[in-house]
């Protein structure tokens, strides 16, 4: 009976043991929405003194969906990247960004198509329909899942693996010059127990996908940013009235009233010689401008400014941000 009795209490335990465990709900070593599980990098994009000190008007980033050439085409991995990246730098406060099913609107009233595949040329015609100051595109070319486990007496523990590699690039919208090409790898890392049979199972599932990807695109954003921040912010005149220029950029943007602007006049392509690829544009500097209300248009993203040197400023002249 003592027998009995004891060998009944330890059942009731690995029973109870068996529930608790099988009632918990899988751990991971990081939260999706947080971006990085393993790297940091996040912390790092959030501290980098360029982003938080920048005070100047907001780049307008096309982001286009990257191209899925993953060995198994991954389904959704190159429109997730792509919505991922969008995320990431509307969270830095220093992009407008664009995302490729407004793009698509707009592009496909041009008869243009936005993908993947931008050259220069079409960089540059798409820069002009959108008003775009860069393109960033790319490419997923691997993605991989593994699973590592550990067998306990009532319980049985996971590790979930995602790995993925992504190629990315920037291109100028104005010149149609690639301003950078680089490549980097994402890790995510997701905890799954399970007990008796019960509870959670290891499967595929999105999170690991996009866990991977925005590792990956963190850390791609931290070279991104420094190449970004290189580049002066441009808008464009869109309308001449005397001594007033209408400009297409306003509050929104983040151009104040007293931004001193200079003024260029775009010219010819300048082509190289050998490889015949467009190398930029030459421009030539016709005035300054300051603005002075930065909050009319239907968006209020428009603002008028005053001429305060040159003359013969015309609708499609290349304005530069200058500062106070």
């Amino acid at each position: 009976m003592k027998r009995a009795s004891w060998l009944s209490q330890v059942g009731m335990v690995i029973v109870l043991a068996a529930f608790s465990a099988a009632g918990c709900a899988p751990t991971m070593s990081g939260e999706v929405k947080d971006d990085t599980t393993l790297t940091g990098t996040s912390k790092q994009l959030q501290t980098n003194s360029d982003v938080s000190d920048y005070k100047g008007p907001k780049l307008r980033v096309g982001v286009v969906n990257f191209k899925n050439e993953t060995p198994s085409r991954v389904l959704g991995i190159g429109e997730a990247a792509s919505d991922i990246l969008g995320t990431i730098l509307q969270k830095t406060g220093r992009f407008i960004v664009i995302p490729q099913q407004d793009m698509e609107q707009i592009l496909n009233q041009q008869r243009m198509g936005a993908t993947g595949a931008i050259n220069p040329d079409t960089a540059a015609k798409m820069g002009q329909v959108l008003g775009l100051n860069a393109i960033v595109t790319g490419a997923i070319t691997a993605y991989s899942e593994a699973e590592e486990g550990s067998d306990y007496l009532v319980a049985k523990t996971k590790k979930q693996i995602a790995r993925v590699t992504v190629d990315y690039r920037i291109v100028d919208t104005t010149t149609g010059v690639q301003l950078m090409a680089d490549s980097g790898a994402g890790i995510y890392v997701k905890k799954v127990t399970t007990a008796l049979g019960m509870g959670a199972k290891a499967s595929y599932d999105t999170d690991l996908r996009d866990g991977a990807l925005r590792d990956a695109l963190t850390k791609a954003m931290v070279n991104m940013m420094k190449q970004l921040e290189s580049q002066p912010w441009k808008g464009k005149i869109a309308k001449v009235a005397g001594n007033r220029v209408y400009i297409n950029a306003g509050r929104k943007t983040g151009l104040k009233n007293g931004d001193r602007l200079d003024v260029y006049r775009v010219g010819e392509d300048i082509i190289d010689p050998d490889t015949h690829q467009k190398l930029g544009t030459t421009e030539d500097k016709v005035g300054q401008v300051i603005v002075q209300q930065n909050d009319i248009g239907d968006k209020a993203d428009m603002s008028i400014a005053v001429v305060t040197s040159g003359m013969g400023f015309k609708s499609g002249d290349v304005v530069k941000y200058v500062g106070k």
